[in-house]
């Protein structure tokens, strides 16, 4: 138990007031709930991510390679696992790794890695990967990511733990951006979809339709803390 002040619940987002007895993940003890049952709802969500980690280690996900097969429709789950990432590796992602310039102007800054970018042979498909790197300029992404990318490691730059539940809302709405006339006459510059504001009603309605529909770790969507 903890007494907190100015904390959220990690299920239900509730904020914690002066003197409030919360309770943090008694094993890894890095997530804090209001109540022991918000603490058994989300323990599905949260055992891939129980785990003790040094200051030097970060939650990123590892996005598998989706070989031909659709990753448009349907549960994105199978295609993320949760990985520790060392930051001070000499190989680390956050030397190595390039930025998604779109979700650096909904301000989520994220960085990718790929082998088969960074190396210059090609691996496999990776539609997320891809929809993840393109340019806020004219949303496409450059060249040798369109070029079987293989599987990638994405985290976030400002080093908050990174869910599969958020990647997956991000990946959705610049997926939804894709169906915007960037190039045809007459119509306003995109520039004006990439701002927060429109990321968060987008991501507050995914978020709730993806509770409607029964799925574990979509609660609710908020941004001081997703």
């Amino acid at each position: 138990m903890i007494i907190a002040a100015d904390i959220y619940c990690t299920k239900c987002k509730r904020q914690s007031g002066s003197g409030d007895m919360w309770m943090k993940c008694s094993n890894c003890r890095t997530v804090a709930y209001c109540s022991k049952k918000c603490q058994k709802d989300h323990w599905t969500v949260h055992r891939p991510m129980c785990k003790i980690y040094s200051p030097d280690e970060v939650w990123g996900i590892r996005i598998l390679s989706n070989n031909g097969a659709t990753a448009t429709t349907g549960d994105l789950s199978q295609y993320f696992r949760h990985e520790l990432i060392r930051v001070s590796s000499t190989q680390s992602i956050f030397t190595q790794g390039e930025e998604c310039p779109v979700t650096r102007r909904i301000g989520i800054p994220l960085v990718i890695y790929s082998t088969g970018v960074c190396c210059a042979h090609a691996t496999g498909l990776n539609e997320v990967a891809v929809k993840l790197r393109v340019e806020a300029t004219d949303g496409f992404a450059p060249d040798m990511w369109l070029h079987k990318p293989g599987e990638c490691l994405v985290v976030r730059k400002d080093r908050k733990p990174l869910t599969r539940e958020l990647l997956e809302a991000l990946y959705r709405f610049i997926s939804s951006l894709m169906s915007y006339p960037i190039s045809d006459k007459g119509w306003a510059s995109w520039h004006g979809l990439l701002n927060p504001s429109v990321w968060q009603m987008f991501a507050k309605k995914y978020y709730e339709d993806q509770e409607n529909a029964g799925r574990e770790g979509f609660d609710c969507f908020f941004p001081l803390v997703d």
